[in-house]
């Protein structure tokens, strides 16, 4: 007997369908703090960015750095949008979440 999987507000498995067939292991929930406290969360799905948002993301960075949390937000997060783009507190915990999945690993060098 399969377990019955309970889904965060506002997510239905047909839209979780949907974005696994388009994102596949790129998919992340990220909980993001609705206060200060951190008494109360929203759970949103966010992609892992790719190449081209990291690269968009890096290039106005030091320039637009409200231009380049923007990008990040609307390439990377896929549910609940609206909400997060009209409060500050979710969007910077939106962007937190998203710039720490960009793939940085570290590389082991060795001299020759």
């Amino acid at each position: 007997m399969e377990k019955e999987q309970r889904l965060p507000a506002g997510i239905t498995p047909e839209l979780l369908a949907t974005l696994k067939e388009k994102y596949g292991n790129r998919l992340r929930y990220a909980d993001l703090p609705k206060d200060d406290n951190g008494d109360e969360y929203l759970t949103v799905i966010v992609c892992v960015p790719d190449r081209v948002v990291t690269s968009e993301f890096e290039k106005w960075i030091e320039s637009n750095p409200l231009k380049a949390k923007e990008l990040l937000v609307n390439a990377c997060l896929l549910t609940h949008k609206e909400e997060v783009k009209a409060d500050d507190g979710l969007f910077y915990a939106t962007v937190n979440a998203i710039s720490s999945l960009i793939p940085l690993r570290k590389a082991v060098v060795r001299n020759i």
